[in-house]
């Protein structure tokens, strides 16, 4: 009885973990990105599309389990409540990042005005 269980619960949390390991892998070019990768800016920007979305998917299927649990008056854990805040903290946190680091490598490799006078 308690193998069924544990198999239930395993294969009830395998696709979201498969997902997000996923996205991970996606996202995982931008967490250092320099002037090297910009032979592959269009498979990066493809990469961080997919990447994000599916995140913000997981985060909606989160919050529809939190605010609206299946079954009348079922109570949803203090934990998984947490979790959901967390975990959208972390998504803007990551946006919020790419969009300052695309930022400064554009402003590096931006000419200067002193530059375009001479």
């Amino acid at each position: 009885m308690e193998n069924t269980n544990l198999k239930s619960k395993l294969t009830r949390h395998l696709p979201g973990a498969i997902a997000f390991i996923f996205a991970f892998w996606l996202l995982f070019p931008f967490i250092k990105i320099d002037q090297s990768d910009f032979a592959q800016a269009k498979i990066l920007i493809y990469r961080l599309a997919f990447g994000v979305m599916i995140l913000i998917i997981m985060l909606g299927k989160m919050g529809f389990d939190v605010f609206f649990p299946q079954g009348i008056a079922q109570k949803v854990s203090n934990t998984k409540s947490v979790l959901f805040i967390i975990f959208g903290i972390i998504i803007l946190a990551f946006v919020v990042y790419i969009i300052i680091q695309a930022g400064s490598l554009f402003m590096s490799t931006y000419p200067q005005s002193t530059d375009i006078n001479q």
